[in-house]
């Protein structure tokens, strides 16, 4: 046995060693020592093992309604920088609105001329101003530009989604666009970790800054509306439909620290509680669905809780259907912030405390460059540390400078985390979350599951759960079982067919198909992988394709020796004629696994990695593992073979 030939045998023993060490966490389910240098395992895919099937539908206005927030803004820097006078508004309807209004009207013509030079068509058009907004110049943001934020809205929501399931180590998820949806298929998750998983994917990590509005008409009136009078040591409401949902209107004054004048914040509060609701109202907060109108007694609902901001936001709409007035300003919104009961507290119910806003957002989460979770150095409580980038830093700086001694909203997915008092500017380019809630291990973990999704990005809008369903695994059981039988009668064949007619031989291809699959199954292991239905289907076509390269060689060698040629030479001669075939056979399935890669999604793409791992593993056995067991036999033989068994 000449060197090459002791070495090539080495390296195939060296290999099929490893294979095997690599395939022996997923044997053994994973329970190896920890010195163990492998651990990876191949997973059953959803097909197989089941899981979960979400859609999500995504609120694409908000992303829309933002940029409109951005361009007021500009607006805003640009009119100061050239001392034009004029209030820029972004109204709650039509989606994307911004008006302007010149404080000269005589101006106005001046200001429209303007706009265009600033914005052009593509991003801004002008539109109709409605009969409330008199002097006023009306824009949109454009059809083109709103469709082209959808389209990246939702590409952006898919790549964030899938980044933070692989925080959460979920191996090998779908996650799909469909249309204006988004599915995610979960495969095999225990309770806790779907939950944990399907509560990152819904969190937007959205966060903004806006200004309160504090000390402002409408608040006061509704403040006077609810009313406020001392009961003992607490305070009740006098309006009838406040006391009977515990509705409070409540009071902050506080004088800033720069020497202005004492400000007032009135605001609502309420617990989060029982109520019996109009069923459309308890299909809106998923406390029934559309069709168990059945649970409905005299078209009413008993939800077993209903959140305080829930409550404040149907307290308001229903004066608002009575009085105009009543409706929020649209340069406004009303925000709301979770209290929770402390530990001496007789009631622990959960509050919510209003606020009301101005509309325009001053800083949101792409200004942040980095998350960590830390401590506040006085109570201990759980905070989140975010770094600005430049950008941030800068305009978060000029924001606390303009409102000292005002109150700033950081607001995280829709929800007030914090309103402090600014006292001065904060120029450190570094802000913090205060983690809510009166239970530490809870606060720990909501503080780690939003450091992970500030880190992988903030979502464009707010997420829809659409459908959630479980799938089983009988379906997989069912499918495992029949593979298990076709794999046992095609290796039966394969043995029958390839002995049947090459004899000898005919097992070099039946170890050729075994090392295949093994090597196969291997790589998979390497990566991490998911085994599906059609990965299943990929590997048998693989098989196939393995000993199709071999009878194209033994074929060969039996041309040669039908020539007249040597057992070496036929053998040599065979390998080199059929290797074109071979490669040429295999580059076509590779190119048209690339291309399913490429364009395919889900089933399809999952079917391509497989593909493309067996034009891999077919090369590999046919032109390698297959020629070292013919000169392994060739040299045992000491040149005096005659003849082979082909």
């Amino acid at each position: 046995m000449d060197r090459s030939l002791k070495w090539r045998t080495l390296a195939l023993l060296a290999l099929v060693v490893l294979c095997v060490c690599v395939l022996l966490p997923t044997v053994r389910g994973g329970q190896l020592p920890g010195w163990f240098p492998f651990h990876k395992t191949i997973n059953l895919g959803l097909d197989l093992q089941g899981g979960s099937h979400i859609v999500y539908s995504i609120d694409l206005d908000k992303a829309i309604d933002d940029r409109a927030s951005e361009i007021k803004n500009d607006l805003d820097t640009q009119f100061a920088d050239e001392k034009i006078e004029a209030t820029v508004n972004t109204p709650s309807a039509p989606v994307g609105a911004v008006t302007v209004t010149p404080k000269d009207p005589t101006k106005r013509a001046e200001i429209a001329a303007r706009i265009p030079k600033l914005f052009d068509a593509d991003n801004l058009s002008s539109i109709t101003c409605p009969a409330a907004t008199p002097g006023s110049i009306c824009y949109r943001v454009a059809t083109k530009y709103a469709d082209t934020m959808k389209k990246a809205a939702l590409a952006n929501a898919v790549t964030t989604i899938r980044d933070r399931i692989d925080e959460n180590g979920v191996a090998e998820p779908s996650v799909v666009q469909k249309g204006d949806e988004i599915i995610v298929e979960l495969p095999g998750l225990d309770a806790e970790r779907k939950t944990r998983t399907r509560d990152d994917i819904s969190r937007a990590a959205k966060l903004e800054f806006k200004v309160v509005a504090e000390n402002h008409p409408y608040m006061l009136k509704l403040y006077q509306h609810v009313g406020s009078v001392k009961d003992g040591k607490e305070y009740k409401s006098t309006d009838p439909e406040a006391q009977r949902i515990e509705l409070l209107a409540e009071v902050d004054q506080w004088k800033p620290d720069n020497g202005g004048a004492l400000r007032t914040d009135y605001y609502l509060l309420a617990r989060t509680r029982p109520m019996s609701v109009p069923f459309e109202r308890a299909v809106s907060i998923d406390c029934v669905r559309k069709n168990e109108i059945s649970k409905a007694v005299n078209g009413m609902v008993e939800c077993p809780r209903v959140e305080g901001r829930t409550i404040i936001r149907w307290y308001i709409e229903d004066l608002a259907k009575a009085d105009p007035a009543f409706v929020v300003p649209d340069n406004f919104q009303l925000a709301y912030e979770q209290i929770d009961p402390t530990a001496d507290a007789t009631d622990k119910r959960v509050m919510w405390r209003s606020y009301l806003l101005e509309r325009a957002i001053r800083l949101t989460g792409t200004s942040i460059s980095n998350a960590s979770g830390s401590y506040q150095p006085d109570t201990g409580r759980p905070i989140v540390l975010i770094d600005f980038n430049r950008y941030g830093s800068r305009v978060f700086g000029d924001l606390t400078a303009e409102i000292a001694g005002r109150k700033l909203a950081t607001i995280l997915d829709d929800k007030v985390k914090s309103a402090p008092i600014i006292n001065g500017a904060i120029r450190g380019g570094r802000a913090s979350i205060t983690m809510g809630g009166s239970d530490a291990a809870l606060q720990e973990k909501e503080r780690d599951g939003l450091v992970n999704v500030l880190k992988t990005g903030s979502l464009p809008a707010p997420l829809r759960e659409e459908t959630v369903s479980d799938v089983g695994p009988t379906l997989g059981r069912d499918a495992i079982d029949k593979t298990k039988l076709s794999f046992g009668l095609g290796i039966l064949l394969v043995i029958c067919i390839m002995v049947g007619v090459y004899r000898w031989s005919g097992w070099i291809a039946v170890f050729a198909v075994v090392f295949h699959n093994l090597l196969t199954l291997a790589v998979m292991a390497t990566f991490g992988a998911t085994l599906t239905l059609p990965g299943i289907a990929a590997i048998v076509l693989s098989i196939g394709m393995t000993v199709d390269g071999n009878i194209l060689i033994y074929e060969r060698i039996r041309d040669e020796l039908l020539l007249g040629k040597s057992v070496r030479g036929a053998v040599d001669l065979g390998f080199s004629r059929a290797f074109s075939a071979i490669l040429d056979g295999q580059a076509t399935t590779a190119a048209a696994g690339w291309v399913l890669l490429q364009y395919g999604s889900g089933p399809i793409k999952g079917f391509a990695v497989l593909l493309l791992v067996g034009v891999f593993t077919t090369v590999t056995t046919n032109i390698w593992v297959t020629r070292v067991f013919f000169d392994w036999y060739i040299a045992r033989k000491k040149g005096q073979l005659a003849t082979i068994s082909i």
